[in-house]
């Protein structure tokens, strides 16, 4: 087997990270990789730019507080996991915790990150937090971890078809295997007339509904396309469903009570990686089981 990079866990010593180390050890063991988890200590040290040199004391400050740092993540490492500090690695920062975050899984060629984040309401919703952040600037796959001691049954996994949504699959496939978890392969297709009528109205045209044998043929086009994927990757379950595809997926992952998400997006370079998808936006907002949203960089 092809050696792995490790998971990379970001713990921000709170109780809010006891699902990201417990997820992430999981899969860990489920792919067979090392585990790395890291602290960033939050702008302690950020120097006035008229000073930039800092004195030999706060050399001294930083280094003491790092290395408390340490001790403190490590002691939580072993309290939750309950496994000793030789067996995971430690990595603690000082910075900008996305930047560190997402700099420390690069350099170590993680195959995944996994952050902890609990699902918002009402003004919250429109705030982001660490974790969407991570999702966004990171290259790889990230998983915002919820739920950490439940054992892993049932994963759904989206597909839109697109070449960016492959990769959830493959992950969903390995988290399977390596687990023993029922997979259940979701297509949502929004309206028609929501399709149609969005993209024809700034140009001032009437929009005219496809015919009956037109939307029965696309449909069993999805579906087709969807029992092949599933029996490529060995799926249980493969479901077309319609609607919103944000809101679909929250809520059909509720009612198959699934223990983790699996979405796909492809990695990106520049501005376009500052960009969020809608549709992962909204399901790593509202649902309250763990969403993994996987990346391949290729091309990125």
């Amino acid at each position: 087997m092809t050696p792995r990079g490790p998971v990379v866990v970001a713990t921000d010593l709170t109780d809010a990270s006891r699902p990201a180390l417990e997820r992430g050890r999981a899969h860990a063991q489920a792919i067979g990789a090392p585990l790395l988890v890291c602290h960033v200590v939050v702008d302690v040290f950020r120097h006035h730019p008229l000073v930039p040199n800092p004195a030999e004391n706060e050399l001294t400050i930083e280094s003491t507080v790092l290395s408390h740092a340490g001790a403190v993540v490590t002691s939580q490492v072993t309290s939750v996991l309950g496994t000793t500090a030789a067996d995971v690695k430690v990595v603690v920062e000082s910075g900008v915790p996305e930047e560190e975050i997402v700099r420390i899984a690069e350099e170590n060629d993680a195959s995944l990150i996994v952050v902890g984040a609990q699902p918002r309401e009402g003004a919250r919703l429109v705030l982001g937090h660490v974790a969407e952040r991570v999702v966004r600037y990171a290259h790889g796959s990230v998983l915002v971890a919820r739920d950490g001691a439940k054992p892993m049954r049932r994963i759904l996994v989206a597909t839109d078809f697109s070449e960016g949504s492959l990769p959830a699959l493959g992950v969903a496939g390995d988290v399977a295997r390596g687990t023993g978890a029922e997979v259940t392969l979701v297509h949502v297709v929004k309206p028609t007339s929501t399709l149609l009528s969005s993209a024809l109205m700034p140009l001032g045209d009437t929009w005219t509904p496809p015919s009956k044998a037109a939307m029965d043929q696309l449909d069993a086009l999805g579906r087709a396309t969807l029992a092949s994927l599933a029996s490529q990757y060995g799926f249980a379950n493969a479901e077309q469903l319609a609607g919103d595809p944000g809101d679909v997926i929250v809520d059909r992952a509720a009612e198959l009570e699934a223990d983790m998400i699996v979405m796909g997006s492809r990695g990106r370079r520049g501005l376009a990686r500052l960009v969020l998808g809608s549709v992962a936006e909204k399901v790593i907002r509202q649902s309250r089981t763990s969403v993994l949203v996987a990346r391949s960089t290729a091309g990125a």
